[in-house]
């Protein structure tokens, strides 16, 4: 189907509206709603993921250090990754969870989800994880990535894009104590490192 030179945006997804006013990605389902369901679906694997982790020896969810660091984390990339490519239609989602061990979810469109788009109403400083998806399929920061981690690095103590894959370990990490890499892993095995380019800074 062809593009019209005129063609605007959707205003829930930002897919292209092509030829004959067709709006293939929002046409179909009610994507709000999908949006909703994939939240749920996230908010639900984490719950569960920090009732089965936590130590029975704490009162509170708040009194554990680092609780993404617990258990298999690979759960949580798993239900991210899901709700990004199978619930919603290939969009970018982000979960950020915060130093209280609160998730905070929001989805974006195919290529982009705003860090400006969390709700920052309950949220405690500092971040003890980002992650978000590319559901096109390549687990690396782009610019956008580069300077949101620029301006939170202070606060942000670890950060995960999740590409294709994510049930073998196909994610990049990224970590306050090395700035300016991400290391990208891939079935398990260290793939390659990323290093921040001036220009992106």
């Amino acid at each position: 189907m062809g593009k019209n030179s005129e063609a605007k945006s959707c205003t829930k997804c930002g897919e292209l509206i092509y030829y004959g006013g067709e709006n293939p990605c929002c046409d179909k389902y009610d994507l709000d709603l999908l949006r909703m369901e994939a939240t749920m679906h996230i908010e639900q694997v984490w719950e569960h993921l920090v009732n089965s982790t936590a130590p029975s020896t704490v009162d509170s969810v708040e009194e554990i250090p680092n609780i993404v660091g617990l258990g298999d984390s690979r759960l949580l990339h798993q239900a991210i990754w899901f709700a990004s490519v199978g619930i919603l239609p290939a969009l970018e989602v982000q979960a950020v969870i915060d130093s209280n061990n609160k998730i905070h979810v929001t989805t974006g469109t195919a290529g982009f989800v705003s860090f400006n788009g969390i709700d920052p109403t309950g949220m405690k400083l500092p971040i003890r994880c980002w992650i978000h998806t590319h559901p096109f399929g390549q687990a690396y920061f782009s610019g956008t990535d580069w300077r949101t981690v620029n301006i939170w690095e202070p606060l942000m103590e670890t950060a995960y894009v999740l590409g294709s894959n994510t049930k073998q370990g196909h994610f990049g990490f990224w970590t306050q104590d090395k700035p300016h890499e991400l290391t990208i892993w891939n079935n398990g095995e260290v793939q390659s490192t990323q290093l921040q380019w001036r220009e992106e800074e």
